[in-house]
């Protein structure tokens, strides 16, 4: 394949790592994947940049809300560690540089498998050399990973680079914020490990694809991003098919990557599917399905509560949800649109609907645009969590599609990873299978027509369409003439891209947004079975994933719920905000602050705990309640008489009756409320 065609393929990553080069390749071509285990030999703040809880900088969490060390903080300290023995030169050829060649290697984030227990460290700036009381408004509280809490992750990387990897990480001793005061020590150990493949059958027209990313993975969705760079719900095909294009030019394999640019294979969108993995280990990939939500799929408002009761404080319900069509025009205005990260599968047909939300979060990154830039700036990224399961399906003809599955050998095994997204995160295929071309839908005219991807259709003068009807229908190439089509509901969406290998933006367009509904009838619905059966797909740019549909019956709108919930999965989505957990705490904890600033307004002279022993108590709850609580209501020393004397003791009764784990949180909002009160009064003086 000519340099130039490579360039203009659709590779299309967005928001992707810059790469002009392709990646380099070992001398020998041999891949090795390694595991790499972390143990903290001590307490270690591995950053989130980001407070709440009465904690002025907390850890970065998993999605599970375990502690991890990132890879980008990891592949920094690497990076540093690169300079230092090898020099400039060196730590550019093997991490990559802006602008030019990508790293050598994959690197997962260190993730932990144990309930690890956070600490709280507090430090304040002295008033001056020669005192030691501390300097006002200074006081800081920072979570830190208790030390032997052990982590773990991966890394996989040409076997002529392992022996520079091994020199590296003997060379890191210390991650995380504050390694000069002698925090975040660790030790790293590098183990080779073997990788069994997985099965594959003989390969034909249609190959069914189960992802998981095994970091979270950032698809930008928009070209003009502002402090937060949003992203997709799912990983567009576009992108899929770049990160399959990109691994099989640095292999050198440049005839199978022509069969995905230039269309004679197409990709579809991998779409997310619940969090049960569970769920799939019996079934077979041929028999799920999953789209985004029909625009025509509404939910009923939930019923207001009656009480003081605040929203948030009330358990979630599964919403009801309701094909819009079946109600009136005044009742439908009433109902609420599908949130756009809604997604709806089933496993099997006949099974139910499912309806649910991939796990979205939002990180604080430090990065410099510019790379002369002397300070770094300060920017949030939307990712998709990690270990979120997709389905994605391949189709092409049966010699393209074996030669692209030899070519795709390693990755379909699951030996070798793909890089997808913003920054390249490593994406796993867990299971692969090939299967006989679909069969029509036994649908009866008429029925519904689902867009389960953005579709991308011209008019007569080359503009990019964003509402359909039966006049533009009819202008679509392979549409049945004897189908009369009724729009339901449909929106636009622009489309945005990024081609990774040229590093030039792809020109913008506008589509016909996913999910849009509707009705068609007449004798060429059967048509339109067959073709969406045999992946004869709508529109332009067919083989990135746009233009594919789906038809339902009239009465089978998916994702329709009765009343009864039969979701059981379906469930607000998990959220990284530490502070929202807490509002029903915080309801709680304010009845105890009232009470306890009654008491102490009522007798003045009494001793009252001070401000550091009330941070004290949090800390030590954290790790054994019983203790904490018995040291103070008996103590054995002058210090904590107050406990026991004063009005505090009022606040360990209540705070004795609730269950272990959820006393270190009652007691953490509670002094949440008495420092706020605390800083008012001494604004109030110094006024």
């Amino acid at each position: 394949m000519p340099v130039n065609m490579r360039h203009d393929a659709a590779v299309d990553q967005q928001g992707s790592r810059n790469r002009s080069a392709p990646w380099p390749t070992s001398g020998s071509g041999h891949w090795v994947r390694c595991k790499l285990h972390a143990e903290l030999i001590e307490d270690a703040h591995p950053g989130s940049g980001s407070g709440g809880a009465g904690v002025d900088a907390l850890v970065a969490r998993d999605r599970e809300d375990r502690p991890v060390i990132w890879a980008s903080h990891l592949e920094g300290v690497l990076r540093n560690a690169a300079r230092r023995l090898q020099g400039q030169q060196t730590a550019e050829a093997f991490f990559g540089r802006a602008g030019g060649a990508r790293q050598r290697f994959i690197l997962t984030s260190l993730y932990t498998t144990q309930d690890a227990v956070c600490r709280i460290w507090r430090s304040a700036a002295r008033a001056s050399f020669d005192n030691r009381a501390p300097k006002k408004d200074t006081l800081r509280a920072i979570e830190f990973v208790e030390k032997g809490t052990q982590f773990e992750g991966f890394v996989d990387l040409p076997a002529d680079d392992l022996p520079l990897l091994e020199r590296l990480i003997a060379e890191v001793d210390t991650i995380g914020s504050g390694c000069a005061s002698g925090s975040g020590r660790v030790r790293l150990a590098l183990s080779q490990m073997q990788v069994i493949p997985h099965p594959l059958g003989q390969p034909t027209s249609r190959l069914l694809l189960l992802l998981r990313n095994v970091d979270p993975v950032s698809i930008t969705k928009t070209a003009t991003p502002t402090n937060l760079i949003p992203s997709f719900a799912f990983v567009p095909g576009r992108s899929l098919l770049g990160a399959m294009a990109d691994w099989l030019f640095g292999e050198a394999n440049q005839s199978a990557a022509a069969l995905l640019v230039s269309g004679s294979v197409s990709v579809s969108d991998a779409l997310p599917l619940p969090d049960q993995p569970t769920k799939l280990d019996s079934i077979k990939l041929e028999g799920v399905e999953v789209i985004p939500a029909p625009l025509s799929l509404r939910s009923e408002k939930p019923p207001g509560a009656s009480g003081n009761t605040p929203w948030w404080a009330m358990a979630a319900v599964a919403p009801r949800r309701i094909d819009q069509e079946k109600r009136g025009n005044h009742e439908a205005q009433k109902l609420k649109r599908p949130e756009p990260d809604l997604f709806v599968c089933r496993f099997g047909l006949g099974s139910a609907w499912i309806a649910y939300r991939p796990c979205l979060r939002v990180r604080l990154r430090n990065g410099r645009p510019n790379p002369t830039q002397p300070d770094p700036s300060l920017f949030a990224v939307e990712q998709i969590a990690e270990r979120t399961l997709f389905f994605a399906e391949l189709r092409g003809g049966a010699a393209q599609m074996a030669v692209l599955g030899d070519a795709l050998r390693p990755v379909l095994e699951g030996g070798r990873w793909l890089q997808v997204g913003r920054g390249g995160a490593p994406v796993e295929v867990v299971r692969a299978e090939w299967v006989a071309p679909g069969r029509p839908a036994e649908v009866n005219a008429p029925a519904y027509l689902t867009l389960t991807s953005d579709l991308l259709v011209r008019d007569e003068r080359l503009r990019w369409l964003t509402v359909l009807d039966a006049s533009v229908m009819a202008m679509i190439p392979g549409w049945p003439e004897s189908v009369v089509v009724k729009p339901v509901v449909q929106e636009s969406a622009p489309v945005h891209g990024f081609n990774g290998t040229s590093r030039l933006w792809r020109q913008p367009a506008a589509a016909v947004r996913r999910g849009s509904v509707f009705t068609v009838d007449g004798t060429g619905v059967t048509d339109l079975a067959r073709a969406a059966a045999d992946g004869r797909w709508l529109g332009e740019r067919t083989h990135e994933g746009f233009g594919r549909f789906r038809l339902d019956n009239l009465n089978a709108l998916p994702g329709v719920s009765d009343g009864v919930s039969k979701t059981p999965w379906e469930e607000p989505r998990p959220s990284s905000n530490h502070d929202e957990p807490d509002d029903a705490i915080a309801m709680v904890t304010r009845h105890w602050f009232e009470e306890h600033k009654r008491l102490a307004t009522a007798t003045p002279s009494a001793p009252c705990p001070s401000l550091s022993q009330w941070f004290d108590l949090v800390s030590d709850l954290g790790r054994d309640s019983a203790e904490a609580l018995s040291s103070r209501t008996n103590p054995s020393t002058a210090g904590k008489r107050p406990w026991r004397d004063g009005d505090a003791r009022a606040i360990l009764d209540e705070i004795q009756k609730l269950p272990n784990g959820e006393r270190a949180a009652h007691a953490g909002i509670f002094v949440r409320w008495l420092r706020a009160e605390m800083r008012a009064e001494m604004r109030k003086r110094e006024s």
